[in-house]
């Protein structure tokens, strides 16, 4: 699950995604390129 304030960066073209809102799926797939988003630390 996604939390609010947490980052996600894509491997292939650099985009950044910040979350939010709290994510409630049980599966949360974050797709950009064609591949999964990596989180960040």
């Amino acid at each position: 699950m996604a939390k609010k304030g947490e980052k996600y960066k894509c491997e292939r073209c650099g985009l950044v995604v910040t979350i939010d809102e709290d994510c409630t799926c049980t599966v949360c797939d974050l797709i950009c390129c064609g591949v999964p988003l990596k989180k960040m630390s």
